[in-house]
């Protein structure tokens, strides 16, 4: 059988004498758009940290592509998976092209190293960068510097994209770019974890749901299974209204 592209074994999180992540399993599949969502402080972005490989748990083990993250060097972690958390700045005066140029690191030397330009090329047309492509990140909205981190984990062209928050900054055209993007991931058979606020926008894109409660995995699993009033209500802690189903279904506090 193949292994899942993304796992948590019993995995947790402290901090002091509180968990951030309680022991928690997880399944992260392929072909997939997979959305974690909850309240703030129940433990998505810990989630999704301890799924990268960029944070360690205090018990159980996270696994990318069947094997121990904790096994992996940087730059076979960077060929698996790539991040885009909700804190990334840039404080010099570096080029977009320069960062989204950043996302082919890890493939120097290889093979692939000959598809560098094109794949940065193809990041940068994508989010709509390309009349901005020398100029300063630094110089840039905050909605087009999200952009420009979105096309650099783009060119880094792995297995499994996080993203944490990465809608936020982002104008209506921007977040239309963004789902493009994660739907594209899903349909090459690869596999994308999506943090979000936005509950009734990735309702309509998302195959999955992981929701968190008090850094727990409250439930998880196919969206019409976990975007019910009963599991979201109490996992938000007030009523929450789900109208309508499928493309047409709005979420909403009641």
């Amino acid at each position: 059988m193949t292994p899942p592209v993304a796992e948590l074994r019993a995995a947790s999180v402290r901090a002091g004498d509180r968990f951030r992540l309680q022991p928690t399993d997880l399944v992260i599949r392929s072909g997939a758009v997979t959305a974690v969502i909850g309240r703030n402080g129940s433990g998505k972005s810990t989630l999704l940290g301890v799924l990268s490989g960029e944070l360690a748990p205090a018990t159980g083990t996270a696994y990318i592509d069947g094997l121990d993250v904790r096994e992996l060097s940087t730059i076979e972690l960077a060929r698996r998976r790539a991040l885009l958390t909700q804190e990334t700045q840039v404080s010099f005066g570096f080029t977009v092209a320069d960062v989204v140029g950043w996302g082919r690191t890890a493939w120097r030397g290889t093979s692939t190293a000959a598809e560098d330009e094109t794949a940065v090329a193809a990041a940068i047309a994508t989010q709509d960068l390309d009349d901005v492509r020398d100029r300063a990140v630094t110089s840039l909205s905050g909605g087009e510097r999200k952009r420009v981190h979105l096309a650099r984990v783009m060119a880094q062209d792995t297995g499994l994209l996080l993203l944490d928050e990465a809608d936020s900054d982002l104008d209506l055209v921007g977040r239309r770019s963004l789902d493009g993007l994660v739907s594209e991931q899903a349909a090459q058979g690869r596999a994308a974890v999506v943090v979000t606020h936005d509950v009734t926008r990735i309702s309509h894109l998302c195959d999955e749901v992981v929701l968190m409660r008090a850094g727990r995995v409250h439930a998880h699993g196919p969206r019409a299974d976990v975007l019910t009033e009963s599991l979201l209500s109490a996992a938000f802690g007030v009523p929450v209204r789900v109208l309508g189903e499928g493309d047409e279904m709005i979420i909403r506090i009641a």
